[in-house]
């Protein structure tokens, strides 16, 4: 089979594409870095350097294919106090269509989200449901399948500064919950030994490891299939704070405490780090649907009969390794 991925060589398109090889499929990798060229060859895929803004050459590329895997490149959404990711969504999804529709391929997965058949009430990830719907309009003859993975494990990097302290936000508030809840001896041991976000403790998350959701996707690929599909994919299901103590005790912090936050404190958090006003906000409300769990009500309607292999531990031992070098 001739497939078409997206997504470059990223944490999820990589294995995916090792994947696919291996299994003797023919792969064209889109990808917008002219250095990317010679390591997409190196593991016997064909490179198409370009962009999916650009719907020409998405079509060109899709042209010949009978399958492609479809994801909506990463937003900027702590740098670009401009951005616009929703009108974004809107027109690669669109290019998307066009490419697909005139290049007559007749197997897509599309990368989602949880949350993705939520209009409102979920934040930036809005623009799945915005990519979903832009998606229904394909012909019924093209068979489509909705990848929805859980709270990818890797967004957990997001946390190492604050488990060691750094940043002036997470410092003080650090400090004030141990001195609170420990005193003293607590502070002077751990206000680094903290993850503080508007969801977290007892919250239960569904995690994905990007492996696993490559694995799905070439599950999907080499099945036979009709019509429309939606899929969830987790690892594992865990609460927040089991989830800080297999990185606490991966790093040697075993006390290392998930804890809850305003919602105020966390918008100020996001637009201490570059978001504007408007991100900000719709970062926090998507966390706000994390902590009621309205952002996983489908998934826990439809959750994955099988889990996928890779588990929070094994990703604890990478996380580890970057906490050392750093």
């Amino acid at each position: 089979m001739k497939i078409v991925v997206t997504g470059s060589l990223g944490n999820i398109s990589k294995p995916l594409v090792v994947q696919l090889i291996k299994q003797g499929h023919h792969v064209t990798v889109i990808s917008s870095s002219p250095a990317r060229k010679a390591e997409i060859e190196q593991l016997g895929a064909w490179a198409a350097i370009g962009e999916v803004e650009d719907d020409i050459f998405l079509t060109k590329t899709f042209e010949g294919h009978d399958a492609a895997y479809c994801m909506i490149p990463p937003f900027n959404f702590f740098g670009d106090q401009n951005l616009d990711y929703r009108e974004q969504a809107l027109n690669i999804s669109t290019n998307y269509l066009q490419a697909i529709q005139k290049a007559g391929i007749k197997k897509v997965i599309h990368l989602s989200s949880v949350g993705a058949e939520k209009q409102t009430g979920v934040g930036v990830l809005v623009f799945h449901y915005i990519a979903e719907s832009v998606f229904k309009r394909l012909s019924p003859d093209i068979s489509v399948t909705h990848l929805r993975p859980g709270s990818f494990d890797y967004n957990l990097y997001a946390f190492m500064d604050m488990v060691k302290g750094k940043g002036f936000l997470e410092g003080i508030i650090g400090k004030l919950f141990y001195l609170k809840h420990y005193g003293l001896k607590g502070l002077v041991k751990g206000y680094s030994g903290i993850i503080l976000s508007n969801y977290g403790a007892t919250d239960k998350i569904a995690w994905v490891s990007p492996n696993d959701i490559a694995t799905t996707i070439a599950e999907e690929i080499n099945t036979q299939q009709k019509g429309r599909k939606v899929r969830y994919v987790a690892s594992e299901e865990l609460t927040c704070q089991e989830i800080a103590s297999v990185l606490g005790n991966a790093i040697g912090k075993p006390y290392l405490k998930w804890v809850l936050i305003s919602d105020k404190q966390m918008s100020d958090a996001f637009k201490k780090i570059g978001a504007s006003e408007k991100i900000a906000k719709e970062f926090t409300e998507m966390n706000v649907a994390m902590h009621d769990g309205s952002l996983f009500e489908d998934y826990f309607k439809s959750r994955p009969a099988i889990f996928g292999r890779v588990k929070i531990k094994d990703f604890a031992k990478e996380f580890a390794l970057k906490y050392k070098e750093q």
